[in-house]
């Protein structure tokens, strides 16, 4: 018996130390993805693509599969063809946020840059662009109501205007793109945003 006493007051300090050990990470970890979140400027945060919603991930599954059904029946696109990235962002200040669909793979890539769409809040094509190669880049500047867009094609910034309809679809044959601030544009798009597949 007084062997006992001593092992169990033993394994419920410890079960009573890791218990509180567990709380405190818990908490800390609540600390710090606050802190986190709160030092991550407005507009990024809103347009990270961490933060769209599974209802938008579908649409854009829905959109792609759709889109690209003829091709899908024929297993012409293969699994790396199968990826997206995904960008939301307001570009005409309506308070909903544009689709950028960012695809990769063989079927939608080569040497200048990849295929990237840009969809509305409900999924219609707005453009479709050839040759990007990603990161993008919200400019400070817009053209008709909506952001210009700052997209790299083989090597190169291009600036994209609106048109009142659409952006061109070839950035390569827009002018470059001269940085008229020193502001950091917003960027989507980019090496570290995960790929989902569709």
């Amino acid at each position: 018996m007084k062997v006992q006493f001593p092992v169990i007051g033993l394994l419920s300090g410890m079960l009573l130390f890791s218990c509180t050990s567990s709380e405190n990470k818990a908490n800390s970890t609540d600390t710090l993805a606050t802190a986190d979140t709160t030092a991550i400027p407005t507009a990024t945060m809103a347009t990270s693509p961490g933060s769209a919603d599974q209802k938008t991930v579908d649409l854009v599954k829905l959109k792609l599969t759709t889109m690209f059904k003829d091709e899908l029946s024929k297993n012409l696109i293969d699994s790396a063809g199968r990826k997206f990235k995904l960008f939301e962002y307001d570009l005409n200040e309506d308070g909903k946020k544009e689709i950028f669909v960012g695809l990769t793979g063989s079927n939608f890539c080569g040497s200048g840059g990849c295929t990237m769409l840009l969809l509305n809040p409900e999924g219609e094509m707005i453009s479709r662009f050839t040759v990007v190669n990603y990161p993008i880049q919200i400019s400070n500047t817009a053209t008709k109501g909506w952001k210009d867009l700052v997209l790299n094609s083989n090597g190169k910034d291009h600036l994209m205007k609106f048109d009142g309809k659409t952006y061109p679809a070839n950035p390569s044959v827009q002018a470059v793109y001269e940085a008229t601030a020193p502001k950091e544009l917003v960027k989507g798009l980019g090496t570290a945003d995960p790929y989902l597949n569709w």
